[in-house]
């Protein structure tokens, strides 16, 4: 089953998107020490989610006999852009960034990288994660199906684009930087 997840279960969310995410390239950069990146991504994570929604996305999530497997949040062209105050509602979550200003600069580097080249014109994939144990059973995909036809995001894995592909989705440009690493656009519809 899949539906808009409830703020309750946004940290569960988190949790689940930070074990899928562990080893990706643009958290990795972002938190190079495995041990720091398993402990503060979830925080991340669940900051990025949270203000996803306060923009105007869909958070939803993917359940099996229960459990959530799978969370993906898409923000519509019309979602606001997430500004300061979207940001410092969340210091709670994220309040630690302040005294770790390296993570905090690669973090935004990333993000405005990221937006640099997005397109406005189209619903926004800004996150699909399964959790580990449940990949490989449809989980992503389904996710996919009730997300918009039309739809752009970027990934920080190159196997990741070409599992997007062979969904639909076109790859749009390899974006390179001597800085950060490599990510890949794609989009349908």
């Amino acid at each position: 089953m899949i539906r808009p997840l409830t703020d309750a279960e946004l940290a569960e969310a988190a949790a689940l998107a930070a074990a899928a995410f562990r080893e990706d390239a643009g958290f990795a950069h972002i938190l190079p020490d495995d041990a720091l990146r398993r402990w503060r991504l979830p925080s991340i994570l669940e900051g990025m989610l949270r203000v996803d929604r306060a923009c105007g996305g869909i958070v939803t999530g993917a359940f099996d006999d229960g459990a959530l497997v799978g969370v993906a949040s898409v923000l519509p062209p019309q979602a606001a852009e997430a500004d300061l105050a979207h940001w410092t509602r969340e210091l709670p979550r994220l309040g630690w960034l302040a005294f770790s200003p390296a993570t905090l600069l690669r973090a935004m580097g990333i993000r405005r990288a990221i937006e640099s080249v997005r397109p406005k014109t189209l619903d926004y994939l800004n996150l699909l994660a399964v959790h580990p144990a449940t990949q490989g059973r449809g989980v992503g995909a389904a996710l996919l199906n009730a997300a918009p036809k039309a739809l752009y995001l970027e990934t920080f894995e190159e196997k990741n684009a070409e599992w997007y592909q062979k969904r639909g989705f076109r790859l749009g440009s390899e974006v390179r930087s001597p800085v950060r690493p490599a990510f890949w656009t794609l989009r349908r519809g």
